[in-house]
């Protein structure tokens, strides 16, 4: 990034919770102890069951950008999201899942980056993959697309979108929030995907800020948000239809003919990953041509227990223009970041 950066914009962090009261500690002390805090920290109490929010009161207790909203009735992750946006009055938004936590520096980083990005729709670095007890697992997988702190226009978005798929890592992910209500924030009918989209779309129309150095933490659950939606081919074959009509109308510029395919196609190839290959013949039912025929004959050759050979074997099959972008921005990308990061602590 060049040039003098301008003023710095305010930024929320807003952060849904129903019964991670476990968790919670670890999340917000995350924000409440960064040395470059957030404007605004909005947590929202869905009708948790457990002492959540008794742990938050008392964890924000002192802090006067802190303000704990309860909701009278259950609205959901989404709702709940909305709920503190009503109430933020910064430019920025974070959305903190409230089992997942931010690193040190990121509020930092973020600001003198969109400082000197301005108008960028987002701003995404990388994160960590945590077990239930916060110990490190790996860096996330996630496109390195720059070596250093970037504004990417908004065509060339679209073309990382198209090259890569989703290129973001949703837990470091800052959005503009008046360029997110323009998007029409996030549609609760596309559940754990919703705000990929949103972001993809974002992005391809404001251009975004990207840092590749890891500034969060997410913890990995066997029945998250997005594995259940990736582990019902059905239900997510009538997400991608849902998502794929909604992009053409609202978003034509990136729901381009081949970006809905490859879409399509990734998010199957997801399913199947995320499921051990269990879904293999599932997926084959929903494709079509040589590509169907291929992972009929996938599933019949290779044993249910051969894991790993399933997801390899469905990846070669649904995914081979991604095979480059594979190597370039992910692999080699994801070996020159982890080279340089460790783990805080």
């Amino acid at each position: 990034m060049n040039g003098a950066p301008a003023r710095e914009p305010s930024i929320a962090v807003i952060v849904p919770n129903r019964n991670d009261a476990r968790y919670l500690p670890r999340c917000l002390r995350s924000v409440l102890e960064q040395q470059v805090p957030p404007d605004e920290l909005i947590v929202i109490d869905d009708q948790s069951t457990d002492d959540s929010a008794a742990v938050i009161r008392s964890l924000i207790a002192g802090h006067s950008y802190a303000q704990l909203l309860e909701n009278p009735v259950n609205l959901g992750v989404y709702g709940a999201v909305d709920e503190g946006l009503k109430r933020s009055r910064s430019e920025y938004a974070l959305f903190l899942a409230s089992n997942d936590f931010v690193l040190p520096g990121i509020f930092a980083r973020a600001k003198a980056c969109l400082a000197r990005a301005p108008g960028a729709g987002v701003w995404s670095a990388l994160a960590w993959i945590i077990d239930e007890e916060d110990r490190p697992l790996r860096l996330h997988p996630s496109p390195v697309v720059a070596l250093r702190d970037t504004h990417i226009p908004a065509q060339r978005c679209i073309e990382y979108a198209h090259r890569l798929g989703n290129w973001f890592t949703g837990t470091t992910l800052i959005y503009r929030r008046d360029a997110l209500e323009a998007a029409g924030r996030f549609d609760p009918v596309y559940m754990g995907m919703a705000d990929l989209f949103t972001a993809l779309i974002v992005a391809g129309r404001h251009g975004a800020a990207y840092t590749p150095d890891p500034y969060a933490a997410i913890r990995r659950h066997a029945d998250s948000y997005l594995a259940r939606t990736l582990s019902d081919p059905a239900g997510l074959e009538d997400i991608l239809e849902r998502i794929c009509a909604h992009g053409r109308r609202t978003a034509p510029e990136l729901f381009t003919p081949v970006f809905v395919e490859r879409t399509v196609r990734r998010f199957h190839s997801a399913s199947v990953r995320t499921t051990g290959g269990a879904t293999l013949g599932a997926i084959a039912e929903r494709s079509r041509g040589s590509v169907a025929r291929a992972l009929r004959a996938a599933d019949r050759i290779l044993p249910a227990s051969w894991r790993l050979p399933r997801v390899v074997l469905a990846f070669l099959i649904l995914r081979p223009f991604d095979l480059a972008s594979t190597v370039w921005y992910r692999a080699l990308g994801w070996a020159w970041v982890r080279l340089r990061s460790r783990w805080p602590g």
